[in-house]
């Protein structure tokens, strides 16, 4: 599978790392994020002094390896919040996926026929590909800070896929 190019946004970054689905993101995208969703992700580091925060621990490893790849718009768009308008206009400018999971930016840049991904849209498409079970993928999305419309969207979709696989979950 060819990689995709992505735009991170912050949101994305948290709920894919809190789900453990962070360590899938490397098969399918490569990864750029903006100067201003750097410093959101960065934050309990660089700000609050939090040295053992694991997540920002690892954007910071991936930064620093050059895995992930520093990169802003030329001109953010003024929709929502300086992190999510620069990752949206990152996405526009460069024709990248984008990475997002804050509801309102999501559905409008859906809306906008943006290439857009959710961490619950992840979840699905690995449990697609076999990547993840019926079991794994059910926990993920409920473990996301994700919409209730994300989080149905994704569980209907999960459970066409399980019916024609022949899957069940009990807690499904």
């Amino acid at each position: 599978m060819v990689k995709q190019n992505a735009s991170l946004d912050a949101s994305f970054w948290i709920n894919a790392y809190d789900a453990d689905l962070i360590r899938f993101l490397l098969d399918y995208f490569r990864l750029f994020v903006c100067r201003s969703v750097a410093g959101e992700i960065r934050y309990p580091l660089d700000v609050l002094g939090i040295k053992e925060a694991a997540c920002p621990s690892l954007f910071v490893e991936w930064c620093k390896s050059g895995i992930i790849t520093l990169e802003d718009p030329r001109k953010p768009v003024n929709w929502y919040q300086a992190g999510e308008n620069a990752a949206i206009a990152l996405a526009i400018e460069r024709g990248y996926f984008l990475l997002i999971d804050d509801a309102n930016p999501y559905h409008f840049a859906k809306a906008q026929s943006l290439k857009v991904v959710g961490t619950a849209d992840l979840a699905v498409f690995l449990y697609d590909q076999g990547r993840l079970t019926l079991a794994e993928t059910t926990a993920a999305i409920n473990a996301l800070r994700s919409s209730r419309k994300q989080k149905r969207d994704a569980m209907t979709a999960l459970g066409i896929l399980a019916r024609e696989r022949g899957d069940r979950y009990d807690a499904f």
